[in-house]
């Protein structure tokens, strides 16, 4: 067992060190000859995201200041204190700031990609194009943390309802 694992140690280090695969030269060709139009349709996305973006932290910050927090304080001042809701706050303030950051990372590679020439440099184009993508990915994962922590908070109070 000890072998089997040591071997795949090996293999999941050799797999993470090999270069990426370079894209055909069909691909470079279509990403150069349609440098201008991924380019327009990057830009608009960026825009669409940041809409998005000034939404969602409105949003999250309404919950937070308007929801979140007073229903907390009235908890404590009725003596009925419970950790799962303050654990839900610390869980929600902390996912939000995460958001926040990741956005803001997204937001900087994206507009870096925006900036490269992908006529004469489609094979980088492409490459933070990938990263770009993951990104994204990962500002969508934190928006469905917080939905969670949303949906969660709401099931908090609708246990509370049969205490009190």
């Amino acid at each position: 067992m000890k072998r089997f694992l040591t071997i795949l140690m090996i293999l999941v280090v050799s797999l993470m060190t090999l270069p990426t695969l370079a894209i055909s030269e069909t691909q470079k060709e279509t990403i150069a000859d349609h440098c201008e139009s991924i380019k327009t349709s990057l830009r608009m996305i960026q825009r669409n995201d940041s809409k998005a973006r000034v939404f969602l932290g409105a949003y999250y910050e309404t919950i937070m200041s308007k929801f979140i927090m007073p229903f907390n304080v009235k908890l404590v001042e009725k003596s009925l204190s419970n950790a799962d809701f303050v654990e839900n706050q610390n869980d929600f303030t902390e996912t939000k700031l995460v958001f926040a950051n990741d956005f803001t990372k997204y937001q900087k590679m994206l507009e870096d990609l925006i900036s490269i020439d992908c006529k004469n440099e489609p094979e980088r184009f492409y490459n933070e194009l990938t990263d770009v993508r993951k990104r994204r990915k990962t500002m969508e994962q934190d928006v469905l943390k917080m939905r969670q922590l949303i949906s969660e908070h709401v099931k908090l109070i609708d246990g509370l309802k049969g205490k009190i």
